[in-house]
């Protein structure tokens, strides 16, 4: 049965519930719906839970108080069961203040028994469950009300097969001897550091290794301005400054507002008000004496043809380990792996045993 909670009472009729969860099953199926496009953080419209048979959908933005929700996703004795849990996670922490745990992605899980890393719910319930989906709401506006019949059924639907995939997932890692690997991969997913951006860490989502020493810093002090403006003002980065003008700033590095005005790069409202802070915080960089970004020397023709080797020899082990490729290394991985014989991916972890050093030893041997 589908339920539609939209009032405090309501909620609060459902505390008992969450608290008998810890006997019986043991965890909860959990979803979200939110809307990102024009603010920092996601909006959080409607939060689903399956409990057993029942699909509770609660209106968030019609209910108050939502610490009901806050102590279930805390309850450490109740597994929360997600699909591509990162998303959720974030929404909840910034909305709630609660980072869920303990939690079991089926979107993880699945890649861990050889479904694509990426695989969508919908997918993974056809793949899985043999089970059709609709997908009629998927581009829906949940914060418009009220929600109607169709919103609530598909919103419903997130959360009806978790249960199921669950099961499948556990048992089939489970006789596959892959638990350890997937309890090692899960841990990353409860650092807070995911889920809330430092302004003064945000140039760490950009890449300036072709960039110059000063270039690089004043890089660093523009993207550390334009995030905790973005932040403040509850807007998407991109609307304070855009990815490449930001560049453009920091490879030109214009020491005066009228500088900054030949760039171009503020629109008109703006660059009256903007074009002067940002010549500011240009002249003010203090330039380290290390570089923020190593600047890597293109591979040779050799090198190339080796990590391609490599490659392959990598979706052998997938195929041979029935692991999404995906999730035990990118080509970026491999290329860093050959440039380095080091990685603190590829040879810490489940990940070393199984790829890390195997890889290494076949380019050893090809190298010979």
């Amino acid at each position: 049965m589908n339920y539609l909670i939209e009032e405090q009472s309501q909620l609060t009729e459902l505390e008992p519930k969450f608290l008998q969860l810890r006997d019986s099953p043991g965890y909860v199926a959990v979803d979200t719906e939110f809307l990102r496009e024009k603010t920092y953080n996601a909006k959080l419209c409607l939060v689903q839970l399956g409990i057993g048979d029942d699909q509770y959908c609660i209106d968030v933005l019609a209910i108050p108080d939502l610490s009901a929700i806050a102590a279930l996703f805390a309850d450490q004795q109740v597994l929360k069961l997600f699909h591509a849990a990162r998303q959720d996670m974030e929404v909840l922490y910034q909305t709630l203040g609660v980072l869920p745990k303990p939690i079991f992605d089926t979107q993880l899980a699945a890649a861990f028994c050889g479904s694509d890393m990426q695989i969508a719910y919908s997918a993974l319930v056809k793949e899985r469950l043999d089970i059709e989906l609709p997908k009629s709401q998927a581009r829906t506006d949940w914060t418009r009300r009220p929600l109607l019949a169709d919103q609530l059924a598909y919103a419903a639907d997130d959360v009806t097969h978790l249960e199921h995939l669950y099961q499948r997932a556990l048992n089939d890692m489970t006789a596959q001897g892959k638990m350890q690997w997937y309890d090692q991969e899960l841990r990353a997913y409860y650092d807070v550091e995911l889920y809330v951006i430092d302004p003064a860490k945000a140039y760490l989502r950009l890449s300036g290794g072709g960039l110059k020493l000063a270039q690089q810093y004043t890089l660093k002090a523009l993207a550390e301005w334009r995030e905790a403006t973005a932040q403040k003002r509850d807007i998407p980065r991109t609307w304070v400054l855009k990815d490449d003008l930001l560049f453009d700033l920091a490879l030109r590095r214009p020491m005066t507002a009228e500088a900054v005005r030949t760039l171009g790069v503020f629109g008109k409202r703006s660059v009256d008000r903007l074009a002067p802070l940002a010549a500011k915080i240009i002249s003010e960089v203090e330039v380290g004496e290390e570089r923020l970004w190593s600047s890597v020397e293109p591979l040779d023709k050799q090198a190339k043809n080796l990590c391609k080797a490599m490659m392959k020899e990598l979706a052998g082990y997938a195929e041979q380990h029935s692991v999404a490729q995906g999730l035990l290394a990118t080509r970026k991985d491999i290329e860093a792996l050959y440039r380095d014989r080091a990685s603190d991916k590829l040879l810490e972890g489940w990940r070393e045993t199984l790829v890390g050093r195997p890889l290494l030893e076949f380019a050893g041997s090809r190298a010979a």
